[in-house]
């Protein structure tokens, strides 16, 4: 599966409010990456095994948000990724990959 075929695919399972969409979405995005913090916390506390496939089911709905966060701009997430990349690829080059802030 592409990453355009998974964007479509999330289209037809979208059901939130649409006259706050970003807002849902950026929103359900936090709460999902919190869940994964969440499962990490526990672990590193010592409070039971959290076997990889409940870590990867987090990272799959933070995934779906990222996809339909694309789809509320109009943007492919397979675009998205691309300029990551170059983002990325160009700050690799600069030497500044560890440092901080955006505009490196």
């Amino acid at each position: 599966m592409t990453f355009d075929e998974y964007q479509k695919f999330c289209r037809t399972t979208a059901v939130y409010p649409k006259e706050q969409a970003l807002d849902y979405l950026i929103l359900g995005l936090c709460s999902e990456a919190g869940e994964l913090a969440g499962k990490r916390k526990r672990q590193l506390r010592g409070d039971g095994y959290v076997r990889p496939e409940d870590i990867l089911y987090e990272v799959g709905d933070v995934l779906w948000y990222a996809a339909e966060i694309c789809s509320f701009f109009a943007k492919s997430l397979e675009e998205v990724a691309e300029w990551n990349r170059i983002k990325l690829s160009a700050r690799k080059d600069a030497g500044t990959i560890k440092g901080s802030g955006d505009n490196r």
